[in-house]
């Protein structure tokens, strides 16, 4: 009997994370809906559990008693005796397996709940972490973040023109920049400010230092850019939101 118990057909159970949870590894999966059949898959397992020992183990035993205790066999034999002394301790070691099995399996379930109530609140972090980081980065919060930065005081130091129009600037940099680049009249062209001067607090543009292929901003005249075509000796005049084109103005010379 010693020996019968040692066989590793009896060897069950174990750690959480061993035996019936043997294999059980959450996947690296963010959508919380698409985690369903996992769970499932989880608790599935876990109810399960392992039995009070091995199926057919157990079926031999306890026939190979039957038979030897049964009508026929010489009761009076040394192994009807062992027979008899062996019965009740192999009921209690059967009813002991089984409180085993029956223990293991609730923790198991237990276990698994935990971890997918775990798994739940991680994956929801994770998923108010990024549109936390989607809305840090979006270009209104980028403009947001400019202004700040361009609105502070310089004391003792010549503002540039992002310093003298910080929200203009801010929303073109941070916004109309990026929607120009996907317009169809801009694709291809560089973006830039309108050469100029700082002389104060004026600002003076040069349209002489305009380079074609580049389309131009003015802060003071946020709705529009500007273009130098030289074959023809204009400046093209655009609308922001649309890029169309509002008017040719002529240079002189």
């Amino acid at each position: 009997m010693s020996k019968i118990l040692k066989r590793p057909m009896f060897r069950k159970g174990g750690e959480v994370m061993e035996g019936i949870m043997t294999g059980i590894k959450p996947r690296q999966k963010y959508n919380l809906a698409g985690r369903v059949e996992d769970y499932k898959s989880i608790l599935r397992q876990a109810s399960a559990g392992p039995g009070s020992s091995d199926p057919l183990a157990r079926f031999l035993i306890e026939t190979g008693q039957g038979l030897v205790g049964g009508v026929g066999a010489d009761r009076g034999s040394k192994l009807a005796e062992i027979l008899g002394a062996t019965e009740k301790p192999t009921q209690n070691l059967f009813a002991t397996l089984d409180k085993k099995a029956a223990q293991d399996r609730q923790i198991g379930i237990q276990a698994g709940l935990l971890g997918i109530k775990g798994q739940q609140q991680i994956d929801i972090a994770k998923a108010k972490g990024k549109n936390n980081l989607q809305k840090e980065y979006s270009p209104s919060n980028l403009r947001d973040r400019l202004f700040l930065e361009r609105s502070k005081e310089t004391k003792g130091f010549k503002k540039d023109i992002k310093q003298l129009k910080p929200y203009v600037t801010s929303t073109f940099d941070a916004i109309t920049r990026n929607q120009l680049k996907s317009m169809e009249p801009f694709q291809g062209k560089n973006i830039s400010y309108m050469p100029h001067q700082i002389r104060g607090d004026d600002v003076q543009y040069d349209v002489n230092k305009m380079m074609p292929g580049t389309v131009y901003f003015r802060p003071d005249q946020e709705l529009f850019v500007f273009e130098r075509d030289p074959e023809k000796n204009v400046i093209i005049q655009y609308e922001i939101a649309t890029g169309k084109v509002v008017k040719e103005i002529p240079l002189g010379g």
